[in-house]
């Protein structure tokens, strides 16, 4: 059956249901007569959004429940609430449907369902035993029955503002009506815990909490809650005035407060406790075998454990720590500190304390112990050795190999003894690292290099960065020291140096054997040429003879010069033609002293020999012995202008060994030049004069004809004071 247009009006204005229709933004487009309770100019409603009408936080479920329609989801459900004047509050159940961009709303009325529904909703978010509502606009005061219950009185009586305040003492009343004004015109929730006196004479306490609902930013409705309190209220009275109780609160902590009978198995719970927990607000008396319902599974056997030894154990204190279930079903950290009461026996029978969420800080904990490990592995898996230190030097964090070295070198953990970094270090670190830790507090960043000896005796070098550490305020409250090994990069540069100071060495040293050798063959090369062209062309000279003793010698030092070069060419060949021979080491060596004796006497110098009463015995080479030790002899001989000249045979001192020893008081020899003195072709003295003659092979041929032998070659010298050459070559045994 299709109804006419004319009887669609008719049912639209004469129906118990609220129309409505409205555009896709929530824009009032017509409504239908039984609306006009809802807005109070109906003429002027057209145009306006309905969102004007309803209370504020129904809007959001109205704008959601609007935007979500569509050609395939055109049907949708919503109840709002509407501040209707003197009506205060209408609750309208409207079902949406979605058409041609349009909205069309058919409603019912739910006022009293909501009524009650607002207050079964109080009771269970505040934990109420009775609810009531008050509307502003026309004075309505609404009570449950629990309400008329706590005042003794019929519920059949009705109910206005003045009679709920009249159960209050006239002391009183006023007080307590000022707060509901206060709450009607400054939109502020109250609670407050009073005396009353019920309809049948009987005193009690009553716990009252209100709440305002707006409607744009006016009080359109009150919602309230009243309980009964008197037990608790009379309990927490005797705990004010009663001296045990006062004595052991100062020894708990007040915040989360608990007192707990053990004999009585009586627990009081302080409001705070109860917040913390979700626990009822109305019930101050909770079982202890409901609390520990609350605790972690994996946690109660050790929690119990903890709390029997707590309740065994000497003194008085109690601590414990568990996971605790709250409102939402999440478990949170708590510590629970207190104060025993024992009795004669020592038995615990009355405990007060309190209960504190550490949860944050069991996060916070658990997070810098994550991100500390964290930073630990990246210290210990990086290039370099790392410490963080604080303001004072105090070390704060090493890595592994940092830590190692200190504990090993120092016999110290600073992970577990409070530590300077500056007592940690090596001497030579400790100057620099005050001057440059002082640099790096006033905010620069420092880079230093040092130098350390390991515990294997090498050295180390090490680049330091000194970087200040900065806080959110860009203060500075750390400063993180890194070693960088460049020992390598030392090395590399230190050989490049001795590369090119060995270069300039041997520029300098062929240049040397250049004039060395030019001078060495030339000289008497040219001795030899004008002797011999005197001699030619001159019949009859008187000194011939002397020209020919020059001309000798000129030939013998040149032939010895050859014969050294010969010698130092064919030293790699001596192995293989060598004949060792015991000898008398004495024997040898006076024929050597013998041989330079005139050469000493020609420059008047004190030339002595001191052998050896053992007559020590050597198996040697002579053909490589005296050579090497003639060299030496010539030197200290050709190298001092006054003094003496002493040669001494020496074996009673060492059961292996003979000692030659050949000292002169001549020039010296710098100590920095002793290794180059041995280098072939170099003399002590080249680059400076050319006062004293010769190639430089002598003493590099002593050395290596010793060697060949089994013996070695030592020397001590001063400027100026003399040389002591030691010829030490092993006995016969």
């Amino acid at each position: 059956m299709l109804f006419t247009v004319g009887q669609f009006g008719i049912l639209a204005e004469k129906t118990l249901h609220f129309l409505l229709m409205l555009e896709k933004d929530g824009k009032i487009i017509d409504f239908n007569n039984r609306c006009k309770q809802l807005f109070p100019n109906s003429d002027e409603t057209k145009g306006k959004n309905i969102t004007e009408f309803i209370i504020d936080e129904d809007v959001t479920f109205f704008k959601d429940s609007i935007a979500n329609l569509s050609d395939k989801s055109p049907l949708s459900s919503e109840t709002l609430i509407f501040s209707a004047q003197e009506h205060g509050v209408v609750s309208i159940k409207f079902d949406f449907t979605y058409h041609n961009d349009l909205i069309y709303a058919a409603g019912i009325e739910t006022t009293e369902e909501y009524k009650e529904h607002r207050a079964l909703i109080t009771i269970s978010k505040l934990t109420k035993t009775g609810a009531w509502y008050f509307n502003p606009i026309n004075n309505e005061m609404y009570w449950t029955k629990g309400c008329y219950a706590i005042k003794d009185l019929d519920p059949n009586i009705p109910m206005t503002r003045e009679k709920g305040a009249s159960y209050y003492p006239k002391e009183s009343r006023a007080r307590l009506e000022g707060y509901l004004d206060d709450l009607i015109n400054n939109k502020k929730p109250y609670r407050y815990v009073e005396k009353i006196i019920t309809e049948i004479g009987v005193e009690k306490w009553v716990k009252v909490v209100a709440q305002p609902v707006i409607h744009k930013d006016k009080v359109v409705f009150v919602n309230g809650t009243i309980a009964d309190v008197t037990d608790q209220h009379n309990y927490v009275e005797k705990i004010k005035y009663d001296e045990e109780t006062k004595h052991l609160a100062l020894k708990g902590i007040q915040s989360g407060l608990f007192d707990h009978h053990i004999e009585k198995n009586e627990v009081f719970y302080s409001l705070d406790f109860r917040k913390m927990l979700g626990l009822p607000l109305d019930q101050d008396f909770v079982a202890e075998e409901v609390f520990r319902k609350m605790i972690h599974p994996n946690d109660v056997k050790s929690a119990l454990q903890r709390h029997q030894e707590n309740l065994e154990k000497k003194g008085h204190h109690y601590h414990n720590y568990y996971r605790l279930k709250n409102l939402k079903g999440d478990y949170h950290y708590y510590e629970v500190h207190g104060y025993r009461k024992k009795n004669d026996q020592g038995k615990t029978i009355r405990m007060i304390g309190n209960l504190i969420d550490v949860h944050q800080r069991k996060l916070n904990q658990k997070t810098i112990s994550e991100n500390r490990n964290r930073l630990q592995a990246i210290v210990n898996n990086g290039f370099a050795y790392t410490v963080l230190l604080d303001l004072e030097g105090r070390i704060l964090m090493t890595d592994r190999r940092s830590l190692k070295i200190i504990k090993r070198d120092f016999n110290v953990d600073p992970t577990k003894t409070p530590s300077m970094f500056v007592d940690v270090m090596p001497l030579n670190f400790i100057n620099k690292f005050v001057h440059t830790f002082n640099e790096v507090l006033k905010g620069n960043t420092v880079k230093t290099e040092v130098e350390r000896i390991t515990h294997k005796g090498n050295s180390q070098w090490l680049e330091a960065k000194y970087t200040p550490v900065f806080d959110d305020e860009y203060k500075i409250n750390a400063v993180l020291v890194s070693f960088h090994d460049i020992t390598e990069q030392k090395l590399a540069e230190q050989a490049i140096k001795e590369a090119h100071i060995k270069e300039q060495e041997l520029s300098n040293l062929k240049s040397n054997i250049l004039s060395n050798f030019s001078h060495e063959i030339r000289t008497p090369l040219n001795g030899i040429m004008t002797i011999c062209q005197l001699i030619l062309k001159e019949n009859h000279l008187d000194d011939k003879d002397k020209l020919l003793g020059y001309l000798e010698e000129s030939k013998d030092r040149l032939l010895d010069t050859m014969n050294k070069l010969s010698n130092f060419s064919e030293i790699d060949a001596i192995h293989e033609n060598l004949t060792f021979e015991e000898f008398d080491v004495n024997y040898i060596v006076e024929t050597s002293f013998r041989e330079y004796k005139h050469m000493a006497e020609a420059k008047g110098l004190e030339y002595n020999l001191q052998l050896d009463e053992s007559c020590p015995q050597a198996s040697i080479d002579k053909n490589l012995f005296r050579p090497a030790l003639n060299n030496i002899i010539h030197n200290a001989i050709k190298y001092t202008t006054q003094g003496a000249v002493n040669v001494t045979i020496n074996s009673t001192d060492s059961e292996k060994n003979i000692y030659i020893y050949v000292k002169d008081t001549g020039i010296g020899i710098d100590e920095k030049n002793f290794e180059k003195i041995f280098d072939p072709l170099v003399q002590e003295s080249f680059g400076i004069s050319r006062e004293y003659e010769g190639t430089g092979i002598g003493l590099s041929l002593s050395k290596r004809y010793i060697e060949i032998l089994g013996g070695e070659i030592k020397l001590k010298s001063e400027l100026s004071q003399g040389t002591e050459f030691a010829i030490i070559i092993p006995k016969c045994l």
